[in-house]
């Protein structure tokens, strides 16, 4: 019995003598932790989801957990992603405790490839270009620091879909690749990657049915690189100027709100496609102060409706957003179709398409920073329809067509 009452006191000196790990005041951005102690919490910097309706990230001291619940369009509950993140340097989580097919990365993740240029303004505002090795394709990308690094030959193309060359992709060895997903195999990269063991993040964000949820989705990113921090004062900034403007058009009067045009007649598709109110053009359009022709007729998702149906309900409307590829001038779009001219936002000069901002290829910066910063969509919205509301505002992704 002594000598057990010794062996108990010698334990509790050892314990009482052993240093006692300092909470961090940030999280570990670089490197991993030097010591593990289940006490500690490792990521006092944390992201909350206030807009995103397909992402969660939740907190457990040296690990989180990630959770893409709707990767694409029609995705089901089989469909959701699970990634468990944990500190490096510490202990990762029972992997038996979590779904069959859930990933496990250690953070901070290493070099990453993009296959999408949504996310370059991301990695950007997070600080990691120095991490970015390669993308899909050098053509579409507008963000400068990544044109910057095509330029100087520091990154690697490496294609996208069922096709992406997933020899150079396991060749550069990356910490991560983030993709979009549509739930068809032969279509997407990730299933190729995933069976090739290479760790694979699927984005969901272009299912959001808000662009606030949708740029919310820079937080997806920086859970992999623990740049919560970042993150955060990014998306804030954000959703400050975003609803600032919302209220600024949320005092047009009822009877003096605009109804606009929205989009163009498609001969591909034979249809004129009518964004539904609960997509994310809708939402916009409505934080805009703005009606659209015949939207009554897609309550919730688009429809597509003929020429003949949005002619007849669209001739006195007095601003048309075409936001068609190719066109260029008024008279492109005349030349699609004579009777676009007969419509009154023709006749006046106010038709607008959203590619002010392209490369030489046709990448469309609408895509990469407009969706990331929806506040300056909103921005060049209201400045078009009511431009006594911001008479300084110089529009950034709209143009009015000549």
């Amino acid at each position: 019995m002594k000598s057990y009452v010794v062996a108990s006191l010698l334990i509790v000196l050892i314990l009482l003598a052993a240093p006692i790990m300092a909470q961090p005041v940030s999280n570990l951005t670089d490197g991993c932790a030097e010591s593990y102690d289940p006490g500690v919490d490792y990521f006092p910097d944390k992201v909350e989801i206030a807009h995103a309706e397909g992402l969660s990230i939740d907190y457990f001291g040296n690990y989180k957990v990630v959770t893409v619940h709707t990767p694409w369009f029609g995705a089901g509950e089989s469909d959701a992603f699970t990634y468990v993140l944990t500190q490096c340097g510490t202990p990762g989580p029972i992997a038996a405790t979590f779904p069959v097919g859930t990933q496990f990365v250690e953070v901070p993740a290493g070099s990453l490839i993009a296959l999408s240029t949504t996310e370059m303004p991301r990695v950007a505002s997070l600080g990691l270009i120095d991490h970015l090795i390669g993308l899909d394709s050098f053509l579409w990308t507008n963000t400068p620091e990544v044109v910057a690094k095509i330029d100087a030959g520091e990154l690697i193309e490496v294609g996208n879909g069922a096709s992406i060359n997933v020899e150079q992709v396991l060749d550069a060895e990356p910490g991560l690749v983030i993709t979009n997903g549509t739930g068809t195999p032969e279509y997407d990269a990730h299933p190729v990657l995933l069976e090739a063991g290479i760790p694979v993040a699927v984005d969901g964000d272009y299912v959001e049915p808000t662009l606030l949820g949708n740029a919310e989705w820079i937080k997806f990113l920086a859970a992999f690189y623990n740049r919560e921090a970042e993150a955060n004062a990014v998306y804030d900034a954000v959703v400050a100027d975003y609803e600032a403007a919302a209220q600024l058009a949320a005092g047009v009067p009822a009877d003096q709100r605009k109804t606009i045009l929205y989009n163009s007649y498609q001969s591909f598709t034979e249809s004129w496609s009518i964004p539904g109110q609960q997509t994310w053009v809708g939402a916009l359009l409505h934080d805009a102060g703005l009606d659209y022709v015949l939207m009554d007729e897609a309550p919730d998702q688009p429809a597509q409706l003929s020429f003949e149906s949005v002619y007849d309900a669209g001739l006195d409307a007095p601003v048309w957003l075409v936001n068609t590829f190719g066109v260029a001038t008024l008279a492109d779009l005349l030349a699609q179709d004579a009777r676009n001219a007969d419509f009154a936002a023709a006749q006046s000069g106010e038709v607008y398409n959203n590619d002010a901002r392209q490369n030489a290829n046709g990448g469309n910066d609408f895509w990469e920073t407009g969706v990331n910063n929806p506040h300056l969509i909103l921005r060049d919205l209201i400045a078009i329809a009511y431009p006594d509301l911001l008479p300084d505002h110089e529009l950034m992704f709209f143009r009015r067509l000549s």
